[in-house]
């Protein structure tokens, strides 16, 4: 079998049926595309603040999801992965420049609803599993950078 490229995987994206590998990779890939984007671009300073204050470095996680101004929601909330294998979920208002923070709903620990599991039966590797391959594979790319 081949090794699945980036091309690979887009095809992957518009199959209707696939094995449990495929699936995996596909999943991988939504989670890989979602940390890039935010590494790269940021988040808004009143969260990293929020994220500093509660000992996350944020250069060394990942954000899974991250939604801002979703209809019928907060501003800004989403789910942070750190380096020590934990989920966190935040919930909070910004202004509408993102410059500062109204209020703080929530930071919470929510690591007990993610499943760490590489063999799970019928559906090969957990999400939670996926997430932190894809983790450590972002932080080993950057020490070897630098």
């Amino acid at each position: 079998m081949k090794k699945r490229t980036e091309m690979n995987v887009e095809k992957l994206k518009n199959q209707r049926r696939l094995n449990v590998q495929e699936q995996n990779l596909v999943k991988k890939d939504s989670i890989l595309k979602e940390a890039k984007y935010w590494r790269n671009n940021g988040v808004p300073e009143p969260l990293k603040k929020v994220f500093k204050e509660n000992k996350i470095e944020l250069d060394e996680s990942i954000i899974l999801e991250y939604e801002q101004n979703f209809p019928g929601l907060s501003t800004d909330e989403g789910i942070v992965l750190t380096p020590k294998g934990k989920f966190y979920e935040f919930d909070a208002d910004l202004n509408n420049d993102r410059t500062e923070l109204i209020e703080l709903y929530s930071f919470t620990d929510i690591s007990n609803r993610f499943e760490i599991d590489e063999h799970k039966k019928g559906i090969g590797k957990t999400y939670g599993f996926l997430a932190l391959e894809v983790l450590n594979e972002l932080n080993e790319k950057e020490r070897t950078k630098a």
